[in-house]
């Protein structure tokens, strides 16, 4: 009798960035929007590097070919601001600044962009929102 383990399908080792957006873009679009996002929930998203990328390249409309120079650094939360279309990093204390403390790589800029500002909006308002946000956060 043979004792030896057969397989019977091959498993993937690894998952491309175009497997983590087939999966993780739908279901960012067609769960997390409509169920939080649209009823002004706040949502904490958590994975793995490849399934934020595949996100944040749809979020902030990074070029697919500018995808490879984003480095995203372990354990660094990033608050993306659906209104304003905007990412901004949490003040962690320590008086650095984040994009020089971290590698984020040469796609930085695509992912740190200024804020979209809706006609009308008043920047003080905006500034004391953010500022608010960050406390609320932080607290949390």
């Amino acid at each position: 009798e043979d004792r030896r383990l057969t397989i019977h399908k091959k498993f993937p080792k690894c998952e491309s960035l175009k497997d983590c957006m087939d999966r993780s873009i739908p279901f960012y679009t067609q769960k997390i929007i409509p169920e939080a996002v649209a009823k002004g929930k706040r949502v904490l998203i958590t994975s793995h590097e490849n399934a934020i990328r595949g996100i944040l390249m749809e979020l902030c409309e990074i070029p697919e070919e500018n995808m490879i120079d984003l480095h995203l650094p372990n354990g660094v939360p990033l608050i993306y601001n659906v209104k304003r279309k905007c990412i901004s990093l949490l003040d962690d204390g320590s008086n650095e600044d984040p994009l020089l403390k971290y590698d984020f790589g040469s796609a930085a800029q695509f992912l740190f962009r200024s804020c979209e500002i809706d006609e009308g909006e008043d920047w003080y308002e905006i500034g004391q929102e953010m500022k608010q946000q960050q406390q609320v956060e932080i607290a949390q």
